[in-house]
């Protein structure tokens, strides 16, 4: 059974942050790729249970790795990003070709 590819998404504060957490996995090989997309605006609650409503830029970090790893990357990316409380999730990908695959695996411990 092939390993499940997923998307690891970090909000991150700025696009030095984001290249921080970034290469750091690929050094540490636990990712095969990753991009920064830019955010132009994002709004949220802060601090917790204060009503009051903050705004920021910043980027999302997009890592591309396999399910195995998850836990790893965000043990690399909490320890480098600036928020207390920041968004890292992952999503699951379906239908990476098996070349791509084989590929992403091979680059990774």
């Amino acid at each position: 059974m092939q390993k499940q590819p997923i998307w690891v998404l970090v909000n991150c504060n700025s696009d030095e942050e984001g290249e921080k957490i970034g290469r750091t996995v690929l050094k540490k090989h636990l990712g095969g790729c990753f991009d920064i997309f830019p955010r132009k605006l994002t709004e949220y609650f802060w601090p917790p249970k204060s009503g009051k409503i903050e705004k920021a830029g910043g980027c999302l970090l997009i890592i591309e790795t396999l399910l195995d790893k998850y836990k790893e990357v965000t043990k690399e990316a909490k320890h480098f990003h600036s928020d207390q409380l920041p968004f890292i999730g992952y999503i699951q990908i379906h239908g990476v070709s098996n070349q791509y695959l084989k590929w992403l695996q091979g680059e990774l411990k």
